[in-house]
């Protein structure tokens, strides 16, 4: 079992630049794989911390709103891109991992986490509504946009 985040950002994300920023400032993992593959951070022992899809370009509201539920919805304007980030769950480094590459993937291009946790607000370039950088109520079971293998969602 796996413990899942969705980081949707504005721009087009480079999940290796973004991971290997991570190495450069200390973080102790190794990455494999990447297009068309997942891109997978190892820990220093050689042990899976986390799994990271490539990029989905989620063009239609009504998907957000479908997948991650209403209330976060309203914190993000499609169209965005949509990175399925996976850690480990029986590895306890791994969600930290995991949410630290997140964050710092929405900070870099522009976005927010799913489900929140994230220490900064949504990137200014973001259309918030009025309820803007308040808490999302939660995770909705089920929903975790794993379906997607690639291409543009609506349109």
């Amino acid at each position: 079992m796996s413990s899942d985040l969705v980081a949707l950002v504005r721009r087009r994300p480079d999940v290796h630049a973004v991971a290997d920023g991570m190495i450069a400032m200390g973080e102790a993992l190794e990455l494999r794989g990447g297009e068309p593959e997942p891109t997978l951070m190892y820990d220093t022992e050689g042990r899976l911390l986390v799994s990271i899809e490539d990029a989905v370009q989620v063009s239609a509201q009504s998907e957000i709103r479908r997948l991650l539920g209403p209330e976060f919805a309203e914190r993000v304007t499609a169209p965005v891109w949509w990175v399925d980030v996976r850690a480990v769950a029986d590895l306890p480094d791994a969600m930290r991992v995991a949410r630290r590459f997140a964050e710092s993937l929405a900070h870099w291009a522009g976005g927010t986490v799913y489900p929140d946790g994230a220490s900064e607000p949504p990137a200014r370039s973001w259309k918030a509504s009025d309820q803007g950088g308040g808490p999302s109520g939660g995770a909705v079971p089920g929903q975790d946009g794993a379906a997607y293998q690639g291409g543009v969602i609506g349109g």
